[in-house]
C-alpha cells in the first residue's frame, strides 16, 4: 500500500513540475509578446559581438529575475564558447560569458558537435537569418533552437510557440535550409 501511495505521489509531483515548466514558458512568452524584442532585432547585435556559429538560442528566465534570449556561439578558430543573454524587455545585455573549448589540452566538444559546427561554417548557413522567416511563416515566436547532428545530417531543431498552434517543432537542414518533415504521433 505504501508503494502505491509513493507511486501516486511521485506521479503527482511529476505532473505538477511539468505544469510549472509550462507556466514558466507561458510567462516568458507573455513577456516576449509585450516587448518589441525578437531574434531578428537582436541578430545584428549578436553578430557584431561574436562571429562564431550559433549552436543554441533559448527564451529563458535569467536567474528567475527577467526573461532573456540566450545565445550560445562556438568559434573553433578562437577555441571559445560564448554565451550572450539579452533582456527581452529592453534588449540590454544581461550576461556575456566566454570559456575555452579545451581542458588540459583536450577538446570539450565531442566529434558530432565539432562536425556539426564545421558543416554550418562550410555551408554558410546562418540560423539568425532563418528564424525571422519561420516566425513569420508560422505566426509564432521562437522559444528554442539547437544545432544537432544525427546519422551525418546536420540540422537545427527549432521550437516555436503561438496562441493558435501551441508548440511546434521544425527541423532545418543546414545544407540548403530546407525544412525536414517532423512526424507527429497520433494518440
Amino acid at each position: 500500500m505504501k508503494l502505491i501511495k509513493l507511486g501516486l505521489l511521485t506521479a503527482a509531483l511529476s505532473v505538477s513540475t511539468l505544469a510549472m515548466a509550462s507556466d514558466d514558458m507561458t510567462i516568458n512568452l507573455l513577456a516576449l509578446n509585450a516587448s518589441n524584442t525578437s531574434v531578428e532585432a537582436l541578430a545584428p547585435v549578436v553578430r557584431q559581438t561574436d562571429s562564431g556559429v550559433v549552436t543554441e538560442i533559448e527564451l529563458d528566465d535569467h536567474r528567475n529575475k527577467q526573461v532573456v534570449y540566450e545565445f550560445k556561439l562556438v568559434d573553433l578558430e578562437a577555441d571559445t564558447e560564448r554565451e550572450l543573454s539579452y533582456a527581452v524587455a529592453d534588449q540590454s545585455l544581461v550576461e556575456d560569458k566566454s570559456e575555452s573549448l579545451t581542458t588540459f589540452g583536450f577538446s570539450d566538444l565531442d566529434k558530432e558537435d565539432r562536425f556539426a559546427i564545421e558543416r554550418v561554417r562550410q555551408s554558410g548557413f546562418d540560423i539568425l537569418e532563418v528564424i525571422p522567416q519561420l516566425e513569420q511563416k508560422y505566426s509564432a515566436k521562437l522559444i528554442e533552437a539547437e544545432l544537432e547532428e544525427k546519422s551525418g545530417i546536420v540540422f537545427y531543431e527549432i521550437k516555436l510557440a503561438s496562441a493558435q498552434q501551441g508548440k511546434q517543432k521544425i527541423l532545418i537542414n543546414v545544407d540548403g535550409g530546407e525544412e525536414i518533415p517532423v512526424l507527429k504521433r497520433h494518440k
